[in-house]
């Protein structure tokens, strides 16, 4: 009988993952955000969140709250002390900043877990989801072309703030409602050749009103064919708002399409950094990724959108 095959080695970012889980576990009664966790595991800022998320599932910041409220609860219901030390052992600064995190994940309180005990603590379960298989010839899974942005290239973006039930279209909404008047109204609509959008940020909950949506529009250069002189028109008046001109990282990037709505764009993420990254091997680079809008929500079915993931690779 042949020996079984070995398994197989975990990836890269598995074993750098690993680090950022051991340092929460070990951390749980201090501060931690996704900056933080990005350093330990020697990650890039900019990618971190979306590695995360392509190989938990979940965010960064509903993983630590699933472990301080574990930890938690095995303490109210192994133990005596009073709610407040537990509240500060699990990283809560008040037994009312736990009572309020419980009655929201959980709908308990501390003193029924207490009371209660089993029974909530198995109801607790991990914030993930398992990762769907992989469909062969995904078109999310490979790159439909590798595109070197020159130097010099630069946006006027406009950024609101605020993920709503874990979705940020209201942000968004909100982004290009300020970015596209203002544009219109310097006459400039025509020299807009290419319109993209940047989430730089790790949600920190399903509501997580400081997550940050950018909106930007380059003119002059077209960046899905890669051709044309980026310009920097000048506005008939100052720009107000949060209204202003970002440069756009040079470098290579793999590019990939997402045909469908904006909503299900986070699963493209994931399959590209959870599927396409490991097996090909590539590094990140540490600039922010980018999504290019093909067609213009306005006039084209959901079904039909069309928008390019850019992933900044060396």
């Amino acid at each position: 009988m042949p020996a079984p095959a070995p398994a197989p080695a975990p990836d890269r970012h598995t074993r750098l993952l690993a680090r950022a889980l051991a340092h929460v576990d070990a951390h749980l009664d201090q501060p931690l955000d996704a900056h933080r966790l990005a350093d330990e595991a020697a990650m890039s800022r900019h990618h971190f969140h979306r590695v995360f998320h392509a190989h938990l599932g979940c965010s960064v910041g509903d993983y630590i709250t699933w472990r301080r409220l574990q930890r938690a609860c095995a303490l109210l219901v192994s133990g005596r002390e009073p709610v407040l030390e537990v509240a500060l052992a699990a990283g809560y600064q008040s037994a009312q900043a736990l009572a309020k995190v419980m009655r929201r994940e959980l709908g308990v309180t501390p003193t029924a877990v207490r009371a209660g005990g089993a029974a909530t603590w198995k109801h607790l379960s991990p914030p993930w989801r398992p990762a769907p298989p992989p469909t062969p010839g995904d078109p999310a899974m490979q790159p439909i072309r590798h595109s070197t942005l020159p130097p010099g290239l630069c946006v006027l973006t406009a950024t609101a703030r605020g993920m709503v039930d874990r979705t940020l279209t209201r942000a968004a909404r909100q982004a290009f409602g300020e970015l596209v008047p203002a544009i219109a109204r310097a006459g400039l609509m025509a020299r807009v050749s290419s319109w993209m959008s940047v989430v730089p940020d790790d949600p920190q909950g399903p509501d997580d009103p400081h997550c940050r949506y950018i909106a930007a529009a380059m003119f002059g250069h077209a960046m899905a064919e890669g051709r044309g002189q980026c310009e920097r028109p000048d506005f008939p008046e100052p720009l107000t708002g949060s209204l202003a001109w970002q440069d756009v990282a040079p470098g290579r990037y793999a590019v990939f399409l997402h045909v469908g709505p904006y909503t299900e764009l986070h699963r493209a993420w994931d399959t590209v950094y959870r599927e396409w990254l490991p097996a090909s091997g590539a590094s990140l680079r540490d600039v922010p990724p980018l999504e290019l809008m093909l067609n213009d929500p306005e006039t084209t079915p959901p079904a039909e959108l069309r928008t390019e993931i850019w992933v900044p690779v060396d």
